[in-house]
């Protein structure tokens, strides 16, 4: 009996043991979460977004974009933006390959974490400078300049869904900092989960000025306030419209070293006509 016990408890540790190392591929749980979203879209054709910026950049009126869904190489569907209803969407299947090995080419499974009361997958991307590569193209030296970044995925471990993105930014030594791009209250949409609140962290901004820079720049923004303040009639409604808001965003990137946005989601519809 007590040699039945301990083959069974080995197997049973065996089990466990593969079940926890497929769980740290990065690529599983990459290849889930692309098959997670394609199938939840497979009911909608189209769909329109309203959204509206809030934080450092804002936008006075709503933003309205529309999708059609693509098929992609090896049977993946994903939604492309579209302008006009005559515009046919083309998959960039070799974008997204490429980015796709470039995560998990330098990917490390880290194990879980809880975000926003969540539990996610965390993968460690050691370099993700592919990932930005074709954003620097054609910057004189840019590619030569950068360093080498890492970054972390954080993909909810029920979901499959992308919560947090989080890089660290460093280009010829003059400026780091990093970013968070946090994705927040996910609702079901016609099967699809969308996030309805993506907010967007940038840290390490003001330690990139000296005391002189930083003071200078207050004064800039000092000065800027008193113009508007002294002005009148049309002139200061035209520049309180216009400059107040930044200015005061400014000041607060200055007093805490970072800068932060939102885009909030107010509308999602699927299988809409697309406007000529």
């Amino acid at each position: 009996m007590k040699k039945i016990y301990s083959i069974a408890i080995a197997t049973a540790v065996i089990c466990i043991s593969a079940t926890f190392a497929h769980a740290q591929s990065a690529a599983d749980i990459l290849d889930r979460m692309i098959e997670e979203y394609s199938n939840s879209i497979s009911g909608i054709e189209t769909m329109m977004v309203i959204t509206k910026m809030e934080g450092f950049l804002e936008t006075e009126e709503p933003d309205t974009t529309y999708y059609r869904k693509v098929q992609m190489e090896g049977g993946i569907y994903t939604m492309q933006e579209v302008r006009s209803a005559q515009e046919t969407p083309s998959a960039d299947y070799y974008n997204f390959k490429t980015n796709y090995d470039a995560i998990v080419n330098n990917a490390t499974y880290e194990g879980t974490e809880s975000i926003d009361g969540r539990n996610a997958h965390v993968l460690l991307i050691e370099d993700i400078s592919a990932l930005y590569s074709s954003a620097v193209a054609g910057v004189e030296q840019a590619e030569e300049s950068a360093e080498a970044q890492r970054g972390r995925l954080y993909i909810d471990a029920s979901d499959y869904v992308l919560l947090r993105m989080s890089f660290e930014l460093e280009f010829d030594a003059d400026f780091t900092g990093s970013i968070d791009m946090n994705m927040k209250d996910y609702r079901d949409v016609d099967g699809m989960k969308y996030p309805f609140l993506m907010e967007m962290v940038f840290d390490g901004i003001s330690d990139q000025f000296s005391a002189e820079e930083l003071a200078e720049a207050q004064q800039g923004l000092k000065e800027a306030r008193e113009q508007i303040d002294n002005a009148s009639g049309m002139q200061r409604r035209i520049l309180e419209r216009s400059l107040r808001g930044t200015i005061e965003r400014l000041e607060k990137m200055l007093e805490e070293g970072g800068m932060s946005m939102r885009m909030i989601t107010q509308a999602v519809e699927t299988n809409v006509s697309i406007p000529d």
